[in-house]
């Protein structure tokens, strides 16, 4: 006799990113009744002010078949583009699986207005080209970047390289220099999950790993869903999930 699927979130990722899997399997380790589906895009090649979809339609496409509750593109980019891309790419997957999509980028703004976090100071592996535009299209979704700082990487890969401790100094410096609502670690190759919860305990504001933030917002879909389907069909939902 078969046993029933786990439920289970489909992650796309950029080609060069080395967090995101690693932190996925951090949180997921105190949910064993969640599974986690991954595909990568190539993070290269997409048009300046949008996405090449054909990478994340076929990625979509065989994480569709492990029949994941949400595909996540757990990726920032979406924030230099403006967002409105990021929904472009999230239709287009909706409407090729039938199955709710989302991403980092989007759920990052959904948490902080819906916190009342407003506020924020943005830590963020580029350049001051890059700094500048994220400043703005943060401030047209309503949260106002109070104080910035990066690490003027062009080389993704790199990211992942850069030392939790210069993360930590970096974070604890803008939380200083602007007393801000909280602190955002906007990259998902940055390694900034492992030290954001003592970080957010010394600084006495959240601090909001990037990678994180799109993870636990997947889960919390599955989890309203798991919750909806069992209620349809009179049964108990596994505390271990939620």
């Amino acid at each position: 006799m078969m046993t029933p699927a786990l439920p289970a979130i489909g992650i796309i990722l950029p080609s060069s990113n080395r967090i995101v899997e690693r932190v996925t399997r951090s949180i997921l380790a105190g949910l064993p009744n969640v599974d986690a589906c991954f595909a990568r895009v190539p993070y290269a090649g997409h048009p300046s002010d949008g996405y090449d979809l054909e990478p994340f339609r076929r990625a979509a496409a065989m994480l569709a078949e492990a029949r994941p509750g949400i595909i996540l593109w757990n990726a920032t980019r979406g924030a230099l583009l403006g967002f409105e891309p990021d929904r472009r790419l999230c239709a287009a997957i909706e409407r090729d699986t039938g199955i709710k999509a989302t991403t980092t980028a989007l759920a990052t703004v959904a948490l902080l207005k819906a916190s009342g976090l407003t506020r924020i100071g943005l830590l963020s592996q580029g350049d001051d080209h890059d700094a500048q535009k994220l400043a703005e299209t943060f401030g047209r979704q309503g949260i106002d970047i109070v104080a910035g700082a990066h690490f003027g990487i062009s080389d993704n890969y790199a990211a992942a390289h850069i030392p939790a401790g210069l993360i930590e100094q970096q974070a604890e410096a803008l939380a200083v220099k602007s007393k801000p609502d909280a602190i955002l670690i906007w990259s998902t190759n940055l390694a900034g999950y492992a030290p954001a919860k003592a970080l957010a305990a010394r600084l006495g504001i959240p601090v909001f790993d990037s990678a994180a933030v799109g993870i636990f917002h997947a889960l919390d879909h599955l989890a309203e869903a798991e919750s909806a389907r069992c209620d349809a069909a009179s049964c108990s939902l596994d505390t271990d999930f939620v």
